[in-house]
C-alpha cells in the first residue's frame, strides 16, 4: 500500500487480525478532548474525537474531572464522559473490526479527590461496560497487569488504561480488573518527556523509545509521546510545530517495519495519520 491512501475509519480492519495490538504502529493523541478550548496553553488538538477516529487515531487520552466532564488542567469543558464513550461506541458499531485504546485520567492536577473521582468513574464504566474489552484471568501476568489482546480479540471494543495510582485499585470493579494500569505496568514502555525539554532533548527521547522498543518483546505496549509543553517554547502548539515535523522525517528514515507502538501527538491531522498507518503495510 505504498503511497496508497488508507481509509482512516477502517485502518485496523485491513491488518492481520492475529497480530497483537502492540505490534502495530498506532496514531494517538495527547489530551484528546481539547479541540473546543481556545486558551493556547490548554489546547492540544484541532480535531474533535469523532474526527480523530475517522482519520485513524486509535489511542485517546481522556482526562476527566470528578464531575465526569473532560478537562485539561484548569480548563474544564462541557464535554461529558457519556458523550465520549457513546461517540466511541457509535464509531465501533459502524466499524466493528476496529478498536480504541483509551487512557483515562483524573484531570484534577491537585489529585486530592481520588475517592470521588473513582466512584464517579466506576459508575460510568458500569453504565458502559459492554463497550470495554474484558480480560479473562488467563491474560493476567504475575504482577497483576493484563497482556494486550490481538486485533481480533479487541475488535469492536475500547481497550482501557486507567491512570490512578495502582494502590487505589480504581482499575477494578468488585475485585475484577476492567482496565490496565498506566503506572507500574510491566506490559508498558513509556516515553513522556513533556515538562519543558529542549527540542533536541525531546527528539532524542522520541528516537530512544523507538530503539528501546526493538530490545523488548513484541507484546510490550510502546507509548511514545511526541508532545511537550512549558520550557522556552511554553506552549503545546510551539512544540508541535517542531516535533511533528521531526517525527515525520524520523519515520521516513526508519527501515521497513523496523518500529512499532503508539505515537502520541498534539495537533494530529489526517496527513500524520496516513503517514503512520501506511507503515503498517509498506
Amino acid at each position: 500500500m505504498n503511497g496508497q491512501k488508507i481509509i482512516g475509519s477502517q485502518c485496523i480492519t485491513q491488518c492481520n487480525p492475529d497480530l497483537r495490538i502492540t505490534e502495530l504502529i498506532i496514531p494517538g493523541t495527547h489530551d484528546s478532548a481539547t479541540s473546543t478550548c481556545y486558551e493556547r496553553y490548554y489546547r492540544t488538538q484541532d480535531l474533535s474525537i469523532a474526527e480523530q477516529l475517522d482519520c485513524g487515531v486509535r489511542f485517546l487520552d481522556i482526562r476527566l474531572r470528578k464531575e465526569m466532564v473532560a478537562a485539561h488542567r484548569e480548563w474544564v469543558s462541557d464535554i461529558r464522559a457519556e458523550e465520549i464513550f457513546e461517540k466511541c461506541g457509535e464509531f465501533l458499531q459502524k466499524n466493528p473490526q476496529e478498536f480504541v485504546l483509551m487512557r483515562i485520567q483524573n484531570a484534577n492536577e491537585r489529585k486530592d479527590d481520588f475517592p470521588e473521582y473513582g466512584e464517579a468513574l466506576l459508575s460510568k464504566v458500569q453504565q458502559y461496560k459492554s463497550l470495554f474489552y474484558a480480560w479473562d484471568h488467563s491474560q493476567i501476568v504475575q504482577d497483576g497487569n493484563p497482556k494486550w489482546p490481538t486485533i481480533a480479540q479487541a475488535a469492536g471494543k475500547i481497550v482501557p488504561i486507567e491512570c490512578a495510582p495502582p494502590s487505589m485499585s480504581i482499575n477494578k470493579i468488585d475485585g475484577e480488573l476492567w482496565a490496565a494500569n498506566w503506572h507500574d505496568n510491566s506490559q508498558i514502555l513509556l516515553q513522556d518527556l513533556w515538562d519543558g525539554p529542549t527540542v533536541e532533548e525531546k527528539c532524542v527521547a522520541i528516537k530512544t523509545l523507538i530503539e528501546k522498543g526493538r530490545e523488548v518483546h513484541s507484546d510490550i505496549l510502546l507509548l511514545n509521546h511526541i508532545s511537550a509543553t512549558n520550557g522556552e517554547l511554553q506552549y503545546p502548539d510551539a512544540y508541535a510545530a517542531y516535533l511533528n515535523e521531526y517525527s515525520s522525517r524520523l519515520w521516513k528514515q526508519l527501515a521497513k517495519r523496523s518500529f512499532r507502538g503508539v505515537q502520541i501527538y498534539d495537533f494530529i491531522n489526517p496527513s500524520i495519520c496516513q503517514e503512520l498507518l501506511r507503515l503498517n503495510f509498506d
